[in-house]
């Protein structure tokens, strides 16, 4: 088996795993002692965008990676320095899980199990926004093809 296959089943089951965290996240018992509410929410909303600009500048800078090889499904996805468009890529796809995962349990309106869902949909809009901030200002950086 080649490394790059390797990734893409790793990548494929941690998206997986983090669907099935997202749907038994909501159960009752997991929910105990913790309060996530709108404040809570729109911190997380302000903060992935600059975040995941951050991440990518300090790359560049620090790490000289550039030019920025596109995110795929074949590579490590831990390597936040030297590759930071996957990185990004797949921990939103891993919060978009998350979220689907959890929306599954249905949450009624002002519950908990409702507000660890917003927590969960604000962490996967805030990345997924940070990663077209990234893709706009660095456009020239980012490998063709």
């Amino acid at each position: 088996m080649r490394a790059s296959n390797l990734w893409g089943i790793v990548n494929l089951t941690l998206i997986t795993l983090a669907f099935l965290d997202g749907y038994l996240s909501l159960t009752p018992g997991r929910l105990r002692h913790t309060n996530p509410d709108a404040v809570s929410c729109l911190i997380i909303l302000l903060m992935m965008p600059p975040f995941a600009l951050w991440a990518v500048t300090y790359s560049i800078k620090r790490w000289k990676a550039d030019p920025l090889p596109r995110p795929s499904w074949n590579r490590n996805p831990l390597n936040w320095w030297r590759d930071p468009l996957q990185a990004l890529f797949i921990s939103t796809s891993i919060m978009s899980a998350m979220a689907i995962g959890s929306a599954f349990q249905r949450p009624t309106f002002g519950s908990v199990a409702f507000w660890m869902l917003a927590v969960y949909v604000c962490f996967a809009i805030g990345l997924f926004a940070g990663q077209i901030l990234v893709y706009r200002i660095y456009r020239q950086r980012i490998a063709s093809g």
